[in-house]
């Protein structure tokens, strides 16, 4: 099954309950000849319903986590993570202030909500709103440590907690437990409410279960009180009352994240998005605002995660009935549901309609509730009958044929061995990747070429990628980019999409080559199999010599500018097995910049260098070592290395061209035992938009680490 790029574009802005059960039936019920795109501000969706049960160490983070990398790619979608910043209603599409728009057929907007912050004068570092819950925790573990680092004494923790919602009583119940994780000292909690009452939407006597419990812990609440100001290590309260605070947890009710408010939409009197029974938008048509993003016209329903997950399957059902033309689908809210609310030590509160009681077994209840849901959408732990299973099945399904099984980015390339033998032995330029073209006095021009497969289902990422992989050999070579050629293959399809295809592809290029100072000037497409891109590089060098493989001397220090890893990541990527975290180092250190390297080559007047790309740092520094007709040491253990790497290797997984590579390896001496570390593997891992390799001597080693810090290396 080969590449195609088709004309119609379902959207997910927001992966909240909703769009994430639209997610998950997607990858076995996809709508014929549509493409998915999820756009999050995080990788990484937490699961609101489970972070009391983190806090109070009764399961592990990751239980309460969506991790959309994998999941996106088992579906597959297309992932981005780059903030919206309005909606072209005319063009149907979503903008974005730092890459081209994404056009949509249709748009399901699940952003969720924030807490109600009215005007408060906040002047601590140490204010948390409880919202985004993907950095909750982090951002409290750091906010209390600061704290404890700057008492004086042994005093107690002040811990305030504005709002008493099920969210303020579950954080005030539940955060004991994580605070004993981060330091010794006592903790003295408080809750302040401008509700009358504490929990106000439950039913008496569930209210009064709750009441026993805070009396019980010495919780003391505020009730009809409203925070004007925050200080560094204070509250202040609307009747002019001050009290001490180091830590301010901000819980309070729903408020319409400000993303609503530059999206154009018709909205309610309190600013979210407003929406028929079909959950559509009543300004434009296919566009569906869900969860505690909308709300529905002459209909109120509380802002609650149990109404996002029983709308999931009418959002789907209308998002196929919108595709072809038919009537939409009604969403009828259910008026009651049972309410569970964790009290931190083994028991919980719950409530269904005007009863409420607590106990053990309604921990036990909750937690099976939780779980159930969550295992859904956890590709780790798929049983063979599920729904995440069968996305996985289908996904390796498109990876059949012989093209689609190979890796993408540099991992597509020929191994060096045939590449070598292809080559004549006697070409006065040898195996050098950049050609000194002409010279005029001082000044030379230096011309490249490289291309791959796109490396991302995102057109936009692939084209960055694509330009400083491409330059990477100027630039080594010690010259500046000053202009590129583009060579670009386009998947068939509708012309609208290749259209589109090739405008991402080339805005982010362009985005990296202006970085450089550079320029497309040209270039040439055609329609194959599936989207490949690349860049004949054309640069300057003022340099009497430039940078060259054989310049080794003995003596010399080898520096690499970037870790290893990218091709066995890559690898896992395809295969659903790339962690959201090792992800966005993966991609971090693929778009570092490397153009500014040409100014320490100079300054440093580097003799020896390369680029490690396809034939990973093996091949390419055996290129050097023979050029150069010397030898060298590499020690494993000092080797940078990617995150996730070490683990991808020890579960088996190698990019396609590894094997090729590894053709070199009896050129390597090395003990048994070191031949078998996950380390040595690496040195085969084919690297898409590599560091540098330098043979620096020993004797300026430090004079090039104080230039690389004057130059952010």
């Amino acid at each position: 099954m080969k590449d195609r790029l088709s004309r119609r574009h379902v959207v997910l802005l927001g992966l909240g309950h909703t769009n994430a059960h639209v997610l998950r039936m997607w990858a076995t019920d996809a709508p014929a000849d549509t493409d998915l795109t999820c756009i999050s501000d995080y990788p990484v969706v937490t699961y609101s319903g489970m972070l009391p049960a983190v806090l109070a160490g009764q399961v592990p983070p990751a239980s309460m986590q969506i991790d959309l990398v994998r999941y996106c790619a088992a579906v597959p979608a297309r992932l981005i993570t780059d903030p919206v910043i309005g909606l072209d209603k005319a063009k149907r599409e979503l903008c974005f202030a730092d890459r081209p728009n994404i056009p949509f057929d249709v748009l399901s907007i699940g952003v969720g909500s924030v807490p109600i912050f009215d005007a408060v004068n906040v002047q601590g570092s140490s204010f948390l709103r409880i919202k985004p819950m993907q950095t909750f925790l982090q951002r409290l573990r750091l906010a209390i440590e600061s704290c404890v680092a700057q008492k004086t004494n042994n005093g107690r923790l002040q811990v305030v907690i504005v709002g008493s919602g099920v969210a303020g009583i579950e954080i005030a119940c539940c955060l004991p437990p994580f605070l004993s994780t981060v330091t010794d000292l006592s903790c003295d909690l408080k809750m302040i409410t401008r509700s009358k009452e504490i929990a106000p939407d439950l039913e008496r006597r569930t209210r009064r279960l709750l009441e026993s419990e805070l009396n019980r812990r010495e919780i003391a609440v505020m009730t009809d009180t409203k925070v004007t100001q925050i200080h560094p290590r204070s509250v202040v309260l609307d009747d002019g009352v001050e009290f001490d605070a180091d830590v301010v947890i901000w819980a309070t009710g729903a408020s319409p994240p400000q993303l609503l408010t530059m999206l154009d939409l018709a909205t309610d009197e309190r600013g979210f998005l407003q929406t028929d029974r079909t959950l559509q938008s009543t300004s434009l048509d296919g566009v569906f605002a869900v969860g505690d993003t909308g709300s529905m016209r002459e209909e109120t329903v509380p802002k609650a995660g149990v109404y996002a997950v029983r709308q999931g399957p009418v959002v789907w059902e209308n998002i196929h009935r919108y595709l072809i033309g038919k009537p939409l689908q009604e969403y009828h809210p259910q008026r009651s549901f049972l309410k569970l609310i964790n009290l931190g030590d083994g028991r919980a509160v719950g409530q269904w309609k005007q009863f409420g009681f607590s106990g053990h077994w309604v921990m036990r209840l909750k937690h099976r509730i939780d779980t159930t849901f969550m295992e859904k959408f956890q590709i780790g732990s798929m049983t063979p009958d599920s729904d995440t299973q069968r996305s996985s099945d289908r996904s390796m399904a498109i990876l059949d044929d012989e093209l689609s099984q190979q890796c993408r980015g540099c991992g597509c390339k020929l191994g060096s061995e045939t590449l070598a033998a292809a080559f004549d032995p006697d070409s006065p330029i040898g195996f050098e990747d950049a050609a000194e073209i002409t010279r005029t006095g001082d000044e030379s021009w230096i011309a490249s070429t490289d291309f791959f497969s796109a490396p991302f289902p995102d057109a936009f990422l692939s084209g960055r990628i694509a330009a400083l992989h491409s330059a990477s050999d100027v630039i080594v070579s010690g010259g500046t980019p000053h202009s590129a050629l583009a060579n670009v293959v386009i998947p068939p399809g509708d012309p609208d999409a290749q259209r589109r295809a090739l405008s991402d592809l080339m805005a982010g290029a362009r985005k990296e080559f202006t970085a450089m100072g550079a320029m497309i000037v040209g270039g040439h497409t055609i329609v194959g199999p599936r989207m490949e891109l690349g860049f004949t590089v054309l640069g300057k060098s003022s340099r009497p010599v430039l940078v060259r493989k054989g310049n080794l001397r003995v003596g010399d220090e080898l520096m690499l500018t970037k870790p290893l890893g990218t091709g066995i990541l890559m690898a896992a990527l395809m295969r659903s097995q790339c962690d959201a975290e090792d992800y966005q180092r993966l991609v971090e250190s693929m778009l570092q910049r490397q153009h500014r390297w040409s100014q320490v080559i100079d300054q440093m007047a580097i003799k020896a260098g390369t680029d490690i790309t396809g034939f990973g740092l093996a091949g390419h520094l055996l290129e050097m070592l023979e050029a150069s007709n010397a030898a060298a040491t590499i020690y494993l253990s000092s080797l940078p290395i990617l995150p996730g790497a070490i683990k991808a290797v020890r579960d088996g997984i190698r990019s396609t061209l590894a094997p090729e590579n590894r053709r070199t390896e009896s050129q390597i001496e090395a003990t048994s035992d070191c031949r078998q570390r996950p380390e040595f593997e690496l040195l085969f891992d084919p690297q898409t938009c590599g560091g540098f390799l330098f043979g620096v001597p020993a004797n300026r080693k430090n004079e090039l680490d104080e230039l690389c810090a004057s130059h952010e290396l």
